[in-house]
């Protein structure tokens, strides 16, 4: 089975309500984070939002950036039927939706400012493919803000917990361990592979934050 046919739309509306209801404590915290991380940001720019999912992180940044233009990237259709009637309720007439995953993005080269994705990466197929991807659709002077699972906190008594926890309520641990893939410093060395600069950012708790620019 393919994450296509995974996500198929009762469990595409399941993560679209939990989302929503997380929105305050998850996507409106990194949204912030996302703006006061780029400097200056322009009226007319474009920003990617990477395995947008229901829209709720592009949400949180048209209310922060409403001039912005932002385009929700994912392989799912169903996810995307979401995210558009999302953003019509929130009003957002510049948000725009294009099917795709991370290694084959749907998207002009050197037109982008700023792509954002949060607890993706660690679903791509080809890592490096994808970052390459990236970098290509960036203008020079663009942004890649990344966020996703902490592999250097999954260690010890911390992965016997999850394990615990996991199977009190019924839940695979070996569906949910994966999504520990990369520390920091392997999301870095991979952003420096695929030719960026200015790697920043840090590990903290369950997840790392990294921001990488193109020159």
């Amino acid at each position: 089975m393919t994450e296509q046919q995974e996500w198929d739309k009762e469990r595409a509306e399941q993560h679209a309500r939990w989302a929503k209801m997380a929105s305050r404590l998850t996507y409106a915290p990194f949204a912030r984070r996302i703006v006061r991380s780029i400097a200056s940001p322009e009226g007319d720019s474009t920003l990617v939002d990477l395995g947008t999912g229901p829209g709720i992180l592009s949400i949180e940044l048209h209310r922060l950036l409403p001039q912005a233009k932002i385009i929700g990237v994912d392989l799912s259709s169903d996810m995307l039927e979401i995210a558009r009637r999302n953003a019509d309720e929130a009003g957002m007439s510049n948000y725009e939706t294009r099917l795709g995953r991370a290694e084959e993005i749907p998207i002009e080269s050197d037109c982008v400012n700023l792509v954002v994705t949060q607890s993706s990466f660690h679903e791509w197929e080809d890592q490096r493919k994808g970052l390459s991807e990236i970098f290509r659709i960036l203008k020079p002077g663009g942004s890649l803000i990344l966020k996703d699972y902490n592999r250097a906190w999954l260690s010890g008594w911390r992965r016997s917990l999850l394990k615990f926890l996991l199977t009190m309520v019924g839940e695979s641990y070996e569906d949910h361990v994966g999504m520990f893939k990369f520390t920091f410093d392997q999301a870095a060395d991979l952003l420096r592979e695929a030719g960026f600069d200015e790697i920043k950012g840090k590990a903290r708790g369950l997840q790392f934050f990294v921001q990488a620019l193109k020159r």
